[in-house]
């Protein structure tokens, strides 16, 4: 219907004049009077009735058109000047383009290639008035010939706004007179919402098929990862799953590890009442740490062999979906690996110590050393032969050598378990950024503050502050105690205030419960569900020391708590971010109780590892932030089109950035080879380098860095990866997209057009407005359909008078 209105409109504002103005009256005399003869002869002749009305306006007519054309009417107007105006036609060949309907023999890809044979009659009838040109576009728009048929559809991406855009930079400054646009609408470089597709600057016309399309799919919309440091299951994987024309049929949804194939955990849908999306969470813990990849899939039981053997594979022929390249994701799981090295300092040996120890003994990725203060500076006992020696009796007849070095009864005795190497700690707690920045996390133990120089203090606080470390204080006789940890960076770290002077430690008994806001903390939770939470804490031992402490400082959280007997509640852990690194504190005093429970187990408990779980997994939330001096990760773009950018910050040994070091890339491709890139510093960040990968492929990419300083020592390795999902997004939406389509065809002036109404359109486009024309001028009398009307009415009219017997 606007096909036709727009030719009537470039017909009216066609121009009719004259050839032979100055006739105009004479022929006017003449043919009036020959009408007014015709008339009276008729009138004498009335008794003819109907018959001789037709023939008097037959005759009528007749002398009319021959006087009309003794005027010479022409016909004047424009027209596109033949081959002047360029007509790019784009044709749309990503895979989406192999889509088929479940009631049709071609693809949208067949069916264009059918519309666009060369030696069809409209594109022979637009090559008359228009420079046609051929253009195919996926990620890019390139020039085809359709003689040799170049239309493959096997692009990954729909960069329709880039070459509707490269076509105007291509014809910027010659004449364009539309752009006939054969393609789904479901284009992967999208513009924001609010862009202006007039700015292109010609019309759009885009060619679509007026039939309803039926497509069964079902897709993977979405996929979210979140780790925690829950030690049963660190990693949920949530996969959002869509259906169209499948209703009734269950799904069944797999994640596998996408390197080896193997079966991680299979979950089925149900049919969909509502036709809304649906969603499948997998718990599971990583057989490794490190960069993994797992590919989530869904499928319909028939076609579970397809997919599960598919691996990168298309798994589509021989499926009745309109495609299972949409089944499957790619997902990157980057569990930074250790080792992490703790430091425990405390002022005495204690029980804490011992199944703390234990504990982490049992986790690969954390590192414990200790300090543990055995004798104070000042001993509560006198040594008899003071005066005879000064060396601490303690490291007596150990040897010349060892008692040459022992520690003077004067200074406080030191042990060091789980050093690397013979000279750490050798000076007790590190006085240097150098040594102190080389371990991820602090825990002190029942040690006074004075324990530390001022130096040392500040250097914790530069630890936490500056570094990003760890921190956790633990409840002890000497922690949490006195104006001297108030006024020390020791209370400054503490997320709770010091206790007032009136407010001693209490002696009790206490029970241990988790907060609101630590129940939504996998890292302090040791079940999947609150019900069996709470459960475990009902058969959890009173604790019976709880060190006085203050209120909780602003912007800290309070994770647990411990309840007296009387319904009183008091701090038990508590949490709070501290500049780069995070602290905690937790009053209890006697932790180590629920390590030496012992008693019967309710069927299927497992008591006794609590206590180890919750240590690992507050070690691993203490350590699981801390940068490291070379730390690398791959920056998420919504575009597909765009690279992956990988961002490497790369720090020097007291953790402030590090120039002008050369940070090299090691990319592997699954299944390909690897290769390496250099990284470039970034000119606004210090310490910063980068690098971007682009890859067709799709799957997952392993990414190794190996970072040298500027006089080429090494500084450190990081690891991190990245899956590409380039033909997901090309399958995010399989119907065509008509509402795109008419919104660009508006905007620029054109519109869409049926491809069974090719050949009017291309009748009528050369009556549209075009930016180069030509004037034409068409005598409307040379033609030979006026003799032909003229010479039929007077034969009417000579055929009705000599049947009535008309004078």
């Amino acid at each position: 219907m606007t096909m036709a209105v727009t030719g009537i409109a470039g017909l009216i504002a066609q121009e009719i004049y004259w050839g032979s103005p100055d006739w105009v009256w004479p022929i006017v005399v003449v043919v009036t009077l020959l009408a007014l003869l015709t008339i009276w002869n008729y009138w004498r002749n009335r008794a003819s009735g109907v018959f001789g009305l037709i023939a008097a306006v037959l005759k009528l007519a007749a002398i009319g058109l021959i006087a009309i054309c003794l005027l010479e009417p022409m016909r004047s107007g424009t027209r596109p000047q033949p081959k002047a105006n360029i007509l790019p036609i784009l044709v749309d060949t990503s895979r989406s383009m192999t889509l088929k309907t479940d009631d049709a023999s071609e693809s949208r890809s067949e069916r264009a290639a059918r519309r666009l044979d060369p030696k069809s009659s409209w594109r022979i009838r637009l090559a008359q008035d228009f420079d046609v040109r051929d253009y195919a576009f996926d990620d890019s728009l390139k020039p085809i010939d359709l003689e040799q048929k170049d239309l493959t559809p096997d692009g990954y991406t729909s960069s329709l706004a880039t070459s509707l855009g490269a076509v105007k930079e291509r014809f910027l400054s010659r004449p364009v007179g539309g752009v006939l646009l054969f393609t789904d609408g479901n284009l992967t470089d999208a513009p924001s919402a609010d862009f202006d597709w007039s700015t292109l600057g010609f019309p759009v016309y885009p060619v679509l098929n007026s039939q309803k399309e039926t497509l069964r799919d079902v897709a993977i919309t979405g996929t979210s990862i979140r780790q925690t440091d829950f030690e049963s299951a660190p990693m949920t994987v949530r996969v959002q799953v869509t259906r169209a024309e499948i209703p009734d049929e269950p799904l069944f949804v797999q994640l596998r590890d996408a390197i080896s194939g193997n079966l991680v955990e299979e979950q089925s849908l149900a049919a969909s009442e509502d036709g809304r999306p649906q969603e499948v969470t997998f718990q599971f813990r990583p057989e490794k740490s490190g960069v993994s990849f797992y590919r989530a899939i869904v499928f319909r039981e028939v076609d579970r062999e397809s997919m599960e053997m598919a691996g990168d594979k298309d798994p589509s022929a021989g499926s009745s979906e309109a495609t299972l390249v949409n089944n499957q994701r790619i997902i990157t799981v980057d569990r930074k690996s250790g080792p992490y090295r703790i430091l425990y300092v405390a002022g005495r040996p204690n029980w804490e110590f011992k199944f703390l120890r234990r504990s982490l003994a049992e986790d690969a990725e954390i590192q414990l050393v200790g300090l543990i203060r055995i004798a104070n500076k000042e001993p509560k006992f006198s040594f008899r032969d003071q005066g005879v020696t000064s060396s601490n009796p303690l490291f007596q007849g150990l040897g010349e050598d060892e008692e040459e070095i022992a520690e003077q009864y004067d200074e406080p005795v030191m042990i060091r378990l789980g050093v690397k190497e013979s000279e750490e700690l050798s000076d007790g707690f590190p006085d240097s950024a150098e040594e102190l920045f080389s371990y991820q996390a602090v825990i002190l133990d029942d040690i006074e503050p004075s324990f530390f120089s001022q130096d040392q203090l500040l250097l914790l606080r530069r630890f936490v502050g500056s570094r990003g470390g760890g921190f956790m204080m633990l409840g002890g006789q000497e922690s949490f105690d006195g104006k001297a940890f108030a006024d020390s960076p020791l209370g400054e770290l503490s997320a709770v205030y010091a206790a007032r002077r009136d407010k001693p430690s209490r002696a009790g008994e206490y029970r241990l419960q988790i907060s609101r806001e630590g129940m939504l903390e996998p890292w302090i939770r040791l079940r999947d569900n609150e019900a069996s939470e709470q459960n475990r804490l009902r058969k959890m031992p009173f604790f019976t020391t709880l060190n006085a402490v203050g209120d909780v400082k602003p912007g800290a959280s309070s994770i647990l708590s411990v309840e007296t007997r009387d319904g009183q509640t008091m701090p038990g852990l508590v949490t709070q971010r501290f500049g780069k690194g995070r602290t905690a504190a937790m009053p209890i005093g006697d932790l180590w109780r629920w390590s030496m429970r012992r008693g019967e187990k309710d069927a299927g408990d497992n008591n006794r590892e609590d206590p180890a779980q919750m240590w690992r997994q507050i070690a691993h939330w203490l350590v699981g932030e801390v940068p490291r001096r070379v730390d690398a990760t791959v920056e998420p773009s919504d575009d597909v089109n765009a690279p992956a950018k990988i961002v490497v910050t790369v720090r020097d040994e007291a953790y402030l950035p590090l120039d002008n070091a050369i940070v090299e890339l090691k990319i592997t491709p699954s299944g390909g080879e690897p290769f390496t890139l250099l990284a470039t510093a970034d000119d606004r960040s210090a310490g910063v380098y980068s690098s971007e990968y682009w890859t067709r492929e799709t799957g997952g990419c392993l990414v190794d860095v190996t970072t040298l300083a500027p006089d080429g020592s090494h500084v450190g390795t990081a690891q991190t990866g990245f899956s590409s999902q380039v033909v997901t997004s090309e399958f995010s939406d399989l119907s065509l997209n008509r509402k795109l389509l008419t919104k660009i065809a508006d905007q620029t002036g054109g519109e869409v057009i049926d491809d069974s109404e090719l050949s009017a359109f291309a009748s009528d486009l050369p009556n549209r407005r075009m930016p180069i024309s030509e004037t034409w001028v068409y005598p409307l009398w040379h033609r030979t359909w006026v003799m032909i009307t003229a010479i039929a009415c007077l034969c009417g009219e000579w055929g009705i008078r000599r049947w009535k017997g008309l004078a």
